[in-house]
């Protein structure tokens, strides 16, 4: 617990120090696309009123009538909104200066007066000038803005006969977030010891009287994110459509606009012509126009259409409860593909939670999540990698030069196999020792001893480890080795046998080398057997040994010792012979109950490899004979056939066991020769 409470500190701390700045770079970058995969149309009762091209060009070419226009065709479009009902009317143009036409000024301030539901832009810009008369658009009952940006420059606004005819007006100037993308607008701006509502914020007041500002969630400094609508979904004419309704009215025609597609929305006239510059990036567009953000305000306002920003502090508080969740996780997931899976389940399910979060209204942080998953699957990654690393170097050198190299390689691939503690598995069991060692030790010089004894050694191991085998322990000069562990291995039993076929072969060779160097002779015996036992790492944590434990592990030991009796080199087991008889020949050699085991064992002499059968004795097919004989208690019948077999250590064996039968008869002959030593 300490390990797991002191890492997700330390990981907290890292995403910490650095999802400041990672939110910096990205953060906005996310925003913007959960702003156009969540954007919904505009609603309908916001209607954008164009100065675009098409109407530069109609007065241009119709009535010789450039840029700028004369103020009477404003004020044409004012009527005609009025006429139509328009429930608040945001014109997004500045007129301070007087206009180049006679009677115009006077001609919009009589339509601005007489519509009295007009809203005109305020700039609060650097640098001193007039402010006379802007007190009036200030708000009477401010809410509480901490923040609040405090101006004290000059306001360019509009004509004085202008601003008194407005019916209200309010703060158009707005800068970009650093990446030149408008994402905000501030909606208080202080000046002069009063609170300005922004041009948005102003004809959503006079179009819905009792908007609450106390559910407005602007932040601390009165900026409000906006809820940005799908791109061309806000409701749109012409203003020339309004200019020529109006002139059509007055002549008594039919309006090309009906003026019930006017009638209670609230209507933003502004530039969206190339040449008068007015555009602006914003997540759902590159080129927008500024009129555009202040019908967005608008929007929103009327239809609390908000987005709602995280408090840090919570947002912090869902890093640290994802971090302690996914490192808990991740602890008890045993495989990294198992980690990568749940770590990039977890990024989808948290990116799919902050998508409809933010459909819902609320902005929840994705980049310090983020960050935080990638902090916790790095690092328990990296760990695992180095764990894993550490424990590939163990085994390789625990393991290296007791198996082959390929076999290696395959273990090396899975190392967690190989924890502490064991497996039920069917292995087959080697176990090899040398007649006569005992004597040939005190005989020579204890260096002589480990020299030949090593060679000895060394030519086994090798050809053991050829065939696949595992070699688990050297006692003496025993050799105890197995097959079917640590990896499956269907031919193990046959392997087995074939590396006792050829370790004898080798030690004929090994024999000859011996006997020019005036060295005795060895003799080795191998037992064979397969079966169900515990694999793997056993002992304890400081000290423990990959091995096996288990009856068959202790038969095969017993059948090594019992080739004694035989006068045989290979003796296996009735399992493993049944398993490697497509490839091994073998002879049916006993029916036994070795010591420490009460069931019975039919034994198997290992003969040859099929494959050099030709060359192996004959003698398989008598010898049987005169087992079946012996199995049936025929006793004297079975020792002519045995004594027939002349040269043959194990039928000399039957033989005389035989004779002994003959003699003390048994009582209830079951077939089975009882051995009270090993």
């Amino acid at each position: 617990m300490k390990r797991f409470l002191l890492s997700t500190a330390l990981l907290f701390a890292a995403v910490l120090a650095v999802g400041g700045f990672l939110s910096s770079q990205y953060e906005a970058r996310v925003y913007d696309w959960k702003t156009r995969l969540t954007s919904r149309p505009a609603p309908p009762d916001v209607v954008l009123a164009k100065i675009d091209q098409d109407s530069l060009d109609f007065y241009s070419r119709e009535f010789g009538i450039g840029w700028p226009w004369p103020r009477s065709l404003y004020a044409r479009a004012v009527d005609y909104l009025a006429f139509a009902g328009a429930r608040a009317v945001i014109l997004d143009m500045v007129f301070s200066e007087a206009s180049a036409y006679p009677d115009e000024d006077e001609w919009l301030a009589r339509s601005l007066r007489a519509s009295g539901r007009v809203f005109l832009p305020l700039f609060f810009l650097k640098g001193e000038g007039d402010d006379t008369g802007v007190e009036r658009f200030a708000l009477d009952s401010p809410p509480s803005v901490p923040r609040l940006q405090r101006h004290a420059g000059k306001v360019q606004q509009q004509l004085g006969p202008l601003r008194d005819a407005a019916r209200g007006g309010g703060n158009a100037q707005d800068d970009p977030e650093g990446d030149g993308v408008y994402r905000r607008l501030r909606l208080f701006i202080g000046h002069r010891g009063r609170v300005f509502p922004s041009l948005a914020l102003a004809a959503a007041l006079h179009a819905d009287p009792g908007l609450d500002l106390k559910r407005v969630p602007f932040a601390a400094d009165g900026g409000l994110n906006l809820r940005f609508y799908r791109r061309g979904s806000f409701r749109a004419c012409a203003i020339s459509e309004l200019i020529q309704s109006q002139v059509r009215r007055q002549a008594g025609e039919e309006p090309s606009l009906p003026p019930a597609e006017l009638k209670g929305k609230v209507v933003v006239i502004g530039a969206t012509a190339t040449a008068l510059l007015d555009n602006r990036a914003t997540p759902v567009s590159p080129v927008s126009s500024g009129f555009e953000l202040h019908a967005t305000a608008v929007a929103n306002l009327l239809h609390g259409d908000f987005i709602r920003v995280l408090d840090p502090r919570l947002q912090w508080l869902l890093v640290l409860a994802l971090l302690a969740l996914m490192n808990l996780l991740l602890r008890r997931l045993r495989t990294l593909p198992r980690q990568l899976l749940a770590a990039l389940a977890a990024v989808l399910a948290v990116l799919a939670a902050d998508v409809l979060l933010f459909a819902a209204g609320v902005d929840l942080h994705f980049i310090p999540l983020l960050a935080g998953l990638a902090a916790v699957t790095g690092t328990d990654a990296f760990q695992r990698y180095q764990r894993v690393r550490r424990e590939k170097k163990f085994i390789e050198k625990a393991f290296k030069g007791y198996m082959s190299d390929s076999l290696l390689a395959e273990i090396m691939k899975n190392p967690r196999g190989l924890h502490l503690g064991g497996e039920k598995k069917r292995v087959t069991v080697f176990f090899s020792d040398l007649a006569g060692f005992t004597s040939l030790s005190e005989k020579l010089p204890a260096e002589e001893v480990v020299r030949v004894l090593n060679t000895y050694l060394e030519r086994m191991t090798s050809i053991i480890i050829a065939e696949g085998g595992f070699v688990n322990k050297f006692e003496g000069d025993a050799i105890m080795a197995f097959w079917g562990a640590p990896l499956a291995d269907g031919r193990q039993a046959a392997r087995a046998m074939r590396a006792a076929l050829r370790c004898q072969e080798d030690l004929l060779a090994l024999n000859e080398d011996f006997a020019r160097q005036g060295l005795p002779r060895l003799g080795m015996r191998v037992g064979i057997n397969s079966g169900e036992v515990i694999v793997g790492n056993i002992g304890s944590r400081q000290r423990f040994e990959y091995t096996v434990i288990g009856d068959a592990v202790n038969l095969a030991s017993r059948l090594e010792g019992i080739n004694k009796q035989y006068g045989t080199r290979i003796i296996c087991g009735a399992l493993a012979g049944e398993m490697a008889e497509a490839e091994i020949v073998l002879r049916r050699l006993d029916r036994v109950r070795v010591k420490g085991k009460q069931v019975p064992e039919e034994i198997f002499e290992v003969v040859a490899a099929r494959e050099s059968a030709a060359a192996a004795p004959a003698g398989p097919v008598e010898f049987d004979r005169g087992l079946r004989l012996y199995f049936a208690g025929d006793f004297a019948a079975a020792a002519g056939v045995f004594s027939a077999l002349a040269g043959d250590p194990a039928a000399l064996v039957f033989a005389r066991r035989c004779s002994f039968l003959l003699a003390d008869p048994p009582k209830d002959w079951d077939g089975v020769w009882t051995f009270t030593e090993k």
